[in-house]
């Protein structure tokens, strides 16, 4: 006869599913226009001197000078080579457009108090200023669907998805900032005129004679 588990032990088990993660981007995950759950996780880098933190803080009900024109949130794990790749990039971008209403913030799926460290040093090591989250029982994780990583969300003010990012490609790399543009009511980046076939060759200078 199997005895009942403890409510404890269920959450132990329902929290040990794994989120994986690839460089492949994949169609899970929240719809565009779906209201985003709110939540309060603990802040593991300096941001907010450390307090809780959530979309709500930059989203539908946040206060009028404190509401962001777009939010990206991207869930990571330090395991994860794909988010390591991400993770500059978001950081660049929050640093370029925070003036103009850009907020960028990161949630951590890693499970033990033992990666907070490690969480740490990664987004130190990539020059991150904005909020980093530690969803170590990966409660959030599942209210948002994320199966595999990194999965970013772009949020609106009013706190709903306006686009989804599974997966860190160079597709998605070398559209994200004129998407960030783009939610911020700015017009796109000019093309860079990259290919060299375009560009008119110099002539060759004549060697002289003698």
């Amino acid at each position: 006869m199997h005895r009942a588990l403890a409510p404890f032990a269920l959450v132990a088990l329902l929290t040990t599913l794994p989120v994986h993660a690839g460089d492949t981007p994949a169609s899970e995950g929240l719809k565009a226009g779906t209201a985003a759950p709110q939540f309060m996780l603990p802040v593991v880098n300096d941001f907010a001197g450390g307090k809780k933190w959530g979309p709500g803080k930059w989203t539908a009900g946040a206060p009028a000078a404190d509401a962001k024109k777009l939010v990206i949130m991207s869930f990571f794990a330090t395991y994860c080579d794909p988010c390591k790749k991400e993770m500059p990039e978001l950081a660049r971008l929050y640093e370029k457009y925070k003036g103009d209403g850009l907020g960028v913030m990161l949630v951590s799926i890693d499970k033990g108090d033992e990666q907070k460290q490690q969480i740490i040093d990664l987004a130190k090591a990539n020059g991150v200023t904005f909020p980093v989250m530690h969803d170590r029982f990966q409660v959030v994780a599942r209210r948002y669907s994320a199966e595999r990583l990194p999965y970013m969300l772009m949020l609106g003010t009013d706190g709903n998805v306006k686009n989804v990012h599974i997966g860190y490609t160079e597709e998605v790399k070398a559209n994200l900032e004129n998407e960030v543009r783009a939610g911020l009511g700015m017009a796109p980046l000019p093309p860079i005129e990259a290919d060299a076939k375009n560009l008119k060759k110099a002539p060759a200078l004549k060697k002289n004679k003698g």
